[in-house]
């Protein structure tokens, strides 16, 4: 029997690693999230395929699976200190920079367009 550390919530790897979306009013979907990673990372293809060797050999942790390389966004944070606007805190307004979170680094998420730019820091 092969657990499917995907499952329940998202039908594939691919989804799962791009679990952020922007819904408009009526609930349907403007964008889902798009990553650039930070030059020199291995490529998506190359990560899923680095992941699903390690799994073969016993090394998991949960990113390595049998699927590729699991690596959803975990949390969401959001700096208001440069807001145009003081109000309403809490919500996004210009000026405010949007982060997002995976377990090793951050993101910073434009959300206009979906595009979440890795910074380079990693999460400890």
């Amino acid at each position: 029997m092969s657990i499917n550390p995907i499952e329940p919530r998202w039908s594939d790897i691919e989804l799962a690693n791009h679990n952020v979306f922007r819904l408009n009013a009526k609930n349907e979907v403007v964008w889902q999230v798009r990553r650039v990673e930070n030059p020199g990372s291995p490529s998506w293809p190359d990560k899923h395929a680095m992941a699903r060797q390690w799994h073969q050999q016993g090394l998991i942790d949960g990113a390595y699976t049998e699927d590729g390389y699991l690596d959803p966004f975990t949390r969401l944070a959001m700096d208001e200190r440069a807001a145009t606007d003081a109000e309403p805190q809490g919500i996004w307004r210009p000026g405010c920079v949007v982060y997002l979170l995976t377990r090793w680094w951050s993101y910073v998420l434009d959300p206009q367009t979906g595009i979440a730019t890795c910074t380079g820091d990693q999460m400890k």
